[in-house]
């Protein structure tokens, strides 16, 4: 009988950025964050895309890029330490000059930083199954699409309707969702914004029949008193 390889593909689900110009004797890197709002709803974005995709960074789902000072022998390194108690992130680490370090938390312009996620994400994650064009192709359209990239994230279809809930993901760092509804020939029926929000939990199952949608919250301890949204078309 074969062997069954069993670790599991996770599909990528943030990346975060770091600054650090120290480390410590055990090459602990003193890290702090630098991203202001903006630049972390581009980065968001980012990986909305590549998740609709089913992208994967392998065994791990969270990418944290450390742009550092320090000597590290190399312009990026991947990180081959797995904390034990958390292995469901990987550090990535990218050598960066004195001058663009000190510029980190007044940039304007955000070429730099995305350029820096675009290589690491190509160096070391294209794969047959997701190469580097379709890589570049995600990066692009959620830094070219800004607000207005949809990210498709709950469907529900029936014998003669298909409800779509889209995301978009604004500069505010705020969820505004879409929802459209079809008819059984792709025929658009309904498109209605959805509420602003920080969190997702009054996005839960979707239920649609020929005349009504209805979106009912997540079933959790801080949806008890959100009512479903219903819509009728």
């Amino acid at each position: 009988m074969e062997s069954v390889n069993i670790m599991k593909r996770k599909i990528i689900s943030d990346i975060r950025l770091y600054k650090s110009e120290s480390r410590n004797e055990h090459g602990v890197y003193a890290i702090e964050s630098f991203s202001n709002k903006k630049l972390n709803a581009i980065i968001q974005r980012v990986v909305m895309k590549l998740r609709e995709s089913e992208f994967s960074l392998g065994e791990f789902d969270h990418l944290y890029i450390n742009l550092t000072t320090c000597d590290i022998g190399e312009k990026t390194i991947l990180s081959d330490y797995v904390d034990k108690y958390h292995p469901w992130y990987r550090y990535c680490l990218v050598h960066i000059e004195k001058d663009m370090y000190n510029k980190l938390d007044s940039l304007e312009d955000y070429g730099y930083i995305i350029q820096c996620v675009r290589n690491i994400l190509v160096t070391y994650f294209s794969s047959q199954d997701f190469n580097e064009t379709r890589i570049l192709f995600s990066v692009q359209q959620a830094v070219e699409q800004g607000e207005n990239m949809l990210m498709k994230f709950k469907e529900k279809v029936s014998t003669n309707r298909r409800a779509v809930i889209f995301l978009r993901y604004l500069d505010s760092c705020k969820f505004y969702p879409l929802l459209m509804v079809y008819d059984a020939e792709e025929n658009l029926l309904l498109k209605k914004d959805l509420p602003e929000t920080v969190m997702l939990d009054y996005i839960g199952d979707i239920q649609v029949s020929t005349k009504r949608v209805a979106i009912k919250p997540r079933k959790n301890a801080f949806t008890t008193q959100i009512a479903p949204l219903v819509f009728e078309y």
